[in-house]
């Protein structure tokens, strides 16, 4: 096989939403994904900000029309159903912990209620449009810390503290409420909760959360929160909680899939983890070996685990290739949770530029000689300010969204004939070299 024929991306027939049927649900056979018994596969979008859009109101703010912003979730929904993407991925409650409290854990009963039947609204609007929701429980680990008015490293360390706590009823409430509701694809714990481990020595001093607040601070945390160097954790108590949460959610739903949520670890995660283990005091930034690589990645991946996230902005092809073939030898698959050409290189609305929209496809081609079972790009449609780009803006930017229609497409579409990892490590080579010279001058 040529590598010009391996890489072919050609799609051949209009893309088709996925045929969702009642009842079933996605399903790991080892490293492989199925559902209904056939391999699942697909290219889709984030809409991260989705439930927030059906939330306007509740908390008594001002300027923001809710109908309007839920007409404006409804059309980018159509939007995706129109090009043939029937999944997303959403966080499922409010960002900020002040936020929460006003709506999901309000302690006015009636808050309560009514926050939850606008998560069920969306949810239904999402089935009407034939989209399936990747579903994050607890998009920022830092807020439930705040929320029980204790440090991170409390919240990680004591599974008695009021953070945790406050997380297992949530769960107890998100899960259990919607344990056996189709609409759901699969859950996620959180977001990339390993960028923030093993960094207790480069924030000594103010620990990883935020410590000055853009906006007013009873707007988004209600104190007294804790903002100094006990905000910090080690990559071996993520893996722990990880593993607790997992098996709070499958105790609660043991049909739908349970994935990590994590990012692509960084070059140095596992000299960075030897370092905070050993309680040296100093960050070893040496970049990880493929196999170091591959031994994080089965650290923060323990028992129960159904998915493996990586999130991939500016990352080598070959890395994930890695990280990729190391999850299936613990016989765990990959999805990629976020992915897309890197706001970082390119300014402004990055996909206006000609240079990162090449990026994106020749990444996706990348996306595609892997066999990576699920990617999700960075962001469909954001509603609201500022914009978390890569934004990929429909209405002005149809060929990012014909590459995201024939890339679902080519994903959905019949499998290939197996080659040979060293066919697809030289295939993500070429591919790279290319990329690179897109990229702008630094």
């Amino acid at each position: 096989m040529t590598l010009q024929a391996f890489l072919a991306f050609v799609v051949s027939a209009a893309a088709i939403a996925a045929p969702w049927q009642e009842g079933v649900a996605l399903q790991r056979e080892g490293a492989t994904l199925t559902y209904a018994g056939q391999p699942f596969a697909a290219v889709a979008v984030n809409k991260h900000e989705l439930l927030a859009q059906y939330l306007v109101g509740l908390r008594g703010e001002t300027g923001q029309d809710a109908e309007a912003a839920r007409s404006a979730a409804r059309r980018s929904l159509q939007g995706l159903r129109d090009i043939g993407v029937g999944v997303i991925r959403v966080r499922l409650s409010a960002f900020w912990p002040a936020e929460i409290e006003d709506t999901h854990l309000s302690e006015d009963p009636k808050v309560r209620q009514r926050a939850w039947a606008a998560t069920d609204q969306m949810l239904d609007d999402c089935d009407e449009y034939g989209i399936r929701v990747v579903g994050t429980i607890a998009w920022h680990l830092g807020g439930w810390a705040d929320l029980g008015h204790h440090s991170l490293r409390e919240f990680f360390c004591d599974p008695h503290s009021a953070g945790r706590g406050l997380l297992r009823q949530w769960i107890a409430d998100l899960v259990g409420r919607y344990a056996e509701r189709d609409t759901i694809l699969f859950w996620e714990l959180t977001n990339e909760a390993n960028l923030g481990a093993d960094l207790g020595p480069q924030f000594a001093q103010d620990g990883v959360l935020q410590p000055k607040l853009e906006r007013p601070a009873p707007h988004l945390v209600r104190g007294p929160v804790v903002r100094d160097g006990r905000n910090n954790y080690s990559s071996d108590e993520l893996a722990a909680l990880t593993r607790e949460l997992c098996a709070q959610v499958k105790l609660l739903d043991r049909e739908h899939l349970v994935g990590t949520g994590f990012s692509a670890p960084r070059p140095a995660a596992w000299h960075l983890w030897l370092g905070s283990i050993r309680r040296t005091g100093e960050m070893d930034w040496t970049v990880d070996s493929p196999q170091e690589q591959a031994d994080y990645l089965r650290l923060v991946t323990p028992e129960g685990v159904d998915l493996v996230s990586l999130h991939a902005y500016d990352d080598r092809l070959a890395d994930l290739w890695n990280l990729k073939l190391a999850a299936e030898s613990i016989g765990v698959p990959v999805y990629i949770g976020e992915f897309g050409s890197s706001a970082g290189l390119y300014e402004g609305r990055v996909y206006d530029s000609p240079e990162a929209v090449e990026d994106l496809r020749l990444s996706l081609e990348g996306i595609a000689a892997m066999r990576i079972p699920l990617t999700l790009l960075w962001t469909w449609d954001e509603w609201g300010s500022p914009a978390h780009e890569p934004v990929l803006h429909p209405d002005t930017q149809p060929e990012v969204v014909q590459l995201l229609r024939q890339a679902n497409a080519a994903a959905q579409g019949p499998a290939e004939a197996p080659v040979q990892p060293e066919q697809v490590l030289q295939a993500l080579e070429a591919l790279q070299t290319r990329i690179e010279a897109l990229k702008p001058r630094q």
